[in-house]
């Protein structure tokens, strides 16, 4: 009798929903690829909605990248963006990924930059895209989400 292969992008998620509900004040995590497309999302974000903030994502960190190659620095770590009800929080994880995150304006940002740092630094791997097409191929699932 064969197994059911596992639900490769619930494990991913998982990730992120713990992140997101573990963490006070935080509504939504996202994690995504360099060209916009979504490796986990937390599970409160929709599907639609989260590869819109994907595809946003993807052209912030661009524009960043593009802002600190123009004034020769070192590459963009992280990103605080205020918006009128919370913060948008991006930060990069690595192969190109990066963690998007929206918070709530009561929110300690402090303890939100903190723990994604700590997510990144326990996780990351697992949450590039390089890692999760190798999943794939070992799972045997199909790649799209």
């Amino acid at each position: 009798m064969n197994e059911p292969a596992p639900d490769l992008h619930g494990s991913l998620d998982w990730l992120l929903n713990d992140f997101a509900h573990g963490t006070p004040g935080v509504r939504h995590a996202l994690a995504v690829s360099a060209d916009g497309i979504v490796v986990a999302t937390s599970r409160d974000l929709g599907e639609e909605q989260g590869e819109q903030l994907a595809a946003v994502a993807a052209g912030l960190v661009s524009l960043l990248a593009g802002a600190a190659r123009l004034l020769e620095s070192e590459p963009v770590r992280s990103n605080l963006t205020e918006l009128g009800d919370g913060f948008l929080f991006s930060m990069a994880v690595s192969d190109g990924a990066s963690l998007l995150v929206y918070a709530e304006r009561e929110c300690d940002i402090g303890q939100v930059t903190y723990a994604m740092a700590e997510l990144i630094n326990q996780v990351g791997d697992s949450l590039t895209p390089t890692a999760r097409a190798r999943m794939l191929s070992e799972s045997n699932l199909p790649g799209a989400r």
